[in-house]
């Protein structure tokens, strides 16, 4: 069984998500944080289902419901979400 580790910086994108959208509505962080943490449970059994990105070794999944997508790695024995970002945003070079 994979073991799920979340980067320093994904960590990072998910205080400042959860501070964007509490100024628009106090419920909208628990609800965005709650799927964001629940997308890789998916990817612990199919990690390949994400899609390549440049970066070799990295893909990337869209978080249902939500405008983020995840960057992650995986190995036989781990899934580190990489970076956690707006779908929209200049993503390149982010996915590291």
């Amino acid at each position: 069984m994979r073991q799920l580790i979340w980067s320093f910086p994904a960590r990072r994108d998910l205080y400042r998500i959860a501070a964007e959208y509490g100024e628009m509505d106090p419920a909208l962080p628990f609800e965005m944080l709650m799927r964001i943490e629940q997308a890789p449970l998916a990817l612990m059994d199919y990690p390949d289902i994400g899609s390549p990105t440049p970066r070799r070794g990295i893909r990337k999944w869209h978080v249902r419901r939500t405008p983020f997508l995840l960057f992650y790695a995986s190995t036989t024995k781990r899934l580190e979400i990489r970076r956690v970002v707006h779908e929209r945003s200049d993503w390149t070079g982010l996915e590291a």
